[in-house]
């Protein structure tokens, strides 16, 4: 079975209409929808926006439903110069960045008991979804996503996550989800559709092209879903 969170209503409210065979559970407050997606067994869940949430939500989905792999969809500010707005970036591999032990002699990012900065995607979900991307006409990169409780919206901050992380894009939740996956040995992906470009802008941008950036991830995790050997 795999699992699908996104953070917002907007980045899963697709999904679900896609689904058949559908039965709805509510655990610790968030609604999972599980059911037959393009002809594969799936579980669909609005996480809610933020690290906590979105873990939360992944490890009910391993302990609850079993799932095999997870995929978390939805948007993001771009950070890489080349990316606009509809553009999407498939995670090669993610990191915190608001993680910070620096004081202690760490990198930026350090997670103790991983002992790592960056969790690695499962390579065969990432080629698919990339696959998938092209073969939609949609521009895709692959890179590095990074996630924080923060809505990035400053050049310093867009300055600092490209310097520090190389990261490609940022957003709130997709780091949170790899970290409980590598701590249950569970594959996952991270798809995101840029909704804006994570500088002074994007609080004007953000809430203009969301529900467009949202759909356009949604429609290709669709095309991928039949594709995944999980």
């Amino acid at each position: 079975m795999i699992g699908i969170i996104g953070a917002m209503d907007s980045e899963v409210r697709g999904l679900k209409t896609a689904m058949s065979d559908k039965e709805i559970r509510e655990i610790a407050s968030v609604e999972f929808c599980s059911g037959t997606l393009c002809g594969k067994k799936a579980v669909v869940a609005e996480a809610g926006v933020g690290k906590v949430n979105a873990a939360v939500t992944a490890q009910i989905m391993i302990m609850e439903y079993g799932v095999t792999a997870v995929i978390n969809t939805g948007v993001a500010g771009g950070l890489e110069d080349s990316l606009r707005i509809g553009d999407i970036v498939v995670a090669d591999k993610v990191a915190e960045h608001d993680m910070d032990t620096t004081p202690l002699g760490d990198e930026p990012g350090f997670i103790t008991g991983l002992d790592r900065v960056y969790m690695e995607c499962d390579r065969e979900t990432a080629d698919i979804l990339k696959t998938c991307a092209d073969e939609a006409g949609v521009r895709a990169v692959t890179g590095t996503v990074v996630s924080g409780d923060q809505f990035i919206c400053r050049d310093d901050q867009r300055k600092r996550l490209r310097e520090v992380f190389g990261a490609a894009a940022a957003e709130m939740e997709g780091a949170a989800i790899g970290h409980v996956c590598v701590m249950n040995g569970v594959p996952f992906g991270v798809i995101r559709a840029v909704s804006d470009c994570a500088n002074d802008d994007s609080a004007v941008d953000f809430p203009a092209f969301e529900k467009e950036a949202a759909a356009r991830s949604i429609e290709i995790i669709k095309r991928a879903a039949a594709r995944l050997s999980v």
